[in-house]
C-alpha cells in the first residue's frame, strides 16, 4: 500500500511540474494547456526546431490563411445553435444500448446529441432497412426445421400441449354476448369478452396452420401463411395490453366491438365496412384535421371523433388494425357464412 502511494505521489508530482513547465513556455497564457505542450515540457532536452521558413512555406501560409477553414469550434457552435431533438435521458439509453459512453470528458449535450446521430447514421450505412416480414419468415422456417428434427428424433413438443390446453380454456368461454348494447351497460365485461375471442382465433389459426400437410408446410404459400400469422401475433400484443389494462379509446372500442359482433354473426361484410370505419374513416379528411382555417366553414361539424382514421395515429396502432383485418380474413375461411354474398373480399 506504501509503495502504491509513492507511485501516485510520485506521478501527480511528475505531471504537475510538466504543467507548470508547459504553462510557463507559452506565451498567451491560455486557460488550458495542450496535450503537445505536455509531451515537450516531458522532454526538456528537446529542443524547438530553429529551420528558416523558406519562399514555399510562406506561400502555403498565405494560401492557407486565404482559404476558408471550419475550426471544430465553428462547427460547436453551429450545433449549439440548434434545439435539442431527443431528451436527455432518451440520448443517454440509446448510447448505453450501443455500448458507448454517456458523455465524454468536456462534452455538452449538442456534441452527445451529434455523436449519437453520427453513430446512428453510420449504423443506417452499415446494416441498412430490415424488412420485418423477412426477419419472421425466417423464424419460421427455423422452427419448421426443429419441429422435422423432434419429430424424427420421436421427442414430445411440450409448446404444442400448452398451446391446446390454452385454446381449450378460451374455448370454454362463452363470448356470444359480445354486442354494442353491452358496451353500453357493462364495459368491463366487453374488454374481457374481446380479449377472450381475438386470442381465441389468434389461437385457432395456428391450430389450423397446423394440421396442413408436411407438403403444403414447406411450400413458399405455406411459409408465408404461417409467417403472417406470426406477424400478427407479434402486431396484436399491443391490443391485449390495452384490452387488459382497459385503456383503449372509446370510439375505437365500439368500433372493435362492432366488428366482433358481425364476426361472430358471420357478417363478413358487415365487419368488412366496420373495419374501414375504424381504419380510415369517411370524414372528408380522414388524417384528423378539424380546422383548415381561422374561419368555421359549414361542414366543420360532419367531422367528429368517430371519422377520423386511426389507422394514421402512430405506427403500432396501424399494426394490430391490420391483423384485425387478417383475423376476418380467417374467420371467413374457418366460418364460412351460409351465403357467399356475405364474404368479404
Amino acid at each position: 500500500m506504501d509503495l502504491l502511494k509513492e507511485t501516485i505521489n510520485r506521478e501527480v508530482k511528475k505531471r504537475k511540474s510538466q504543467y507548470e513547465r508547459a504553462k510557463d513556455s507559452d506565451a498567451t497564457h491560455k486557460k488550458y494547456v495542450r496535450v503537445v505542450d505536455l509531451d515537450n515540457a516531458s522532454t526538456p532536452d528537446a529542443e524547438p526546431s530553429t529551420l528558416k521558413p523558406t519562399a514555399s512555406t510562406h506561400a502555403a501560409a498565405n494560401a492557407s490563411a486565404k482559404s476558408p477553414k471550419i475550426t471544430d469550434t465553428q462547427c460547436v457552435s453551429d450545433v449549439a445553435d440548434k434545439p435539442l431533438q431527443l431528451a436527455s435521458s432518451e440520448v443517454v439509453k440509446r448510447l448505453r444500448a450501443r455500448g458507448e459512453p454517456t458523455r465524454l470528458f468536456g462534452e455538452t449535450d449538442h456534441a452527445r446529441h451529434a455523436r449519437l446521430r453520427t453513430l446512428e447514421l453510420s449504423e443506417e450505412k452499415r446494416d441498412g432497412q430490415q424488412n420485418e416480414f423477412h426477419r419472421v419468415l425466417a423464424q419460421v422456417e427455423e422452427g419448421a426445421m426443429l419441429s422435422d428434427l423432434k419429430r424424427q428424433a420421436q421427442m414430445s413438443d411440450d409448446s404444442d400441449t400448452k398451446r391446446q390446453h390454452k385454446l381449450a380454456a378460451l374455448m370454454a368461454f362463452d363470448v356470444s354476448d359480445i354486442s354494442p348494447s353491452l358496451l353500453r351497460t357493462d364495459v368491463d365485461r366487453v374488454y374481457s369478452l374481446l380479449y377472450v375471442y381475438f386470442k381465441r382465433l389468434l389461437y385457432e389459426w395456428d391450430d389450423y396452420l397446423g394440421l396442413r400437410g408436411d407438403d403444403e408446410r414447406r411450400s413458399a404459400d405455406g411459409k408465408m401463411a404461417a409467417a403472417t400469422q406470426r406477424q400478427s401475433a407479434e402486431y396484436l400484443r399491443p391490443l391485449f395490453r390495452s384490452l387488459k389494462l382497459r385503456t383503449l379509446q372509446a370510439d375505437v372500442l365500439a368500433r372493435i366491438t362492432e366488428i366482433a359482433r358481425h364476426m361472430l354473426d358471420r357478417e363478413y361484410m358487415h365487419a368488412n365496412d366496420a373495419y374501414l370505419q375504424l381504419s380510415i374513416g369517411n370524414a372528408p379528411w380522414p388524417v384528423g384535421v378539424t380546422q383548415v382555417g381561422i374561419h368555421s366553414r359549414a361542414s366543420r361539424e360532419t367531422i367528429n371523433a368517430n371519422k377520423v382514421a386511426h389507422v394514421l395515429n402512430n405506427e403500432t396502432q396501424r399494426k394490430w388494425i391490420q391483423s384485425i383485418k387478417r383475423l376476418i380474413r380467417f374467420a371467413q375461411t374457418k366460418y364460412p357464412p351460409t351465403d357467399l354474398a356475405k364474404m368479404a373480399g
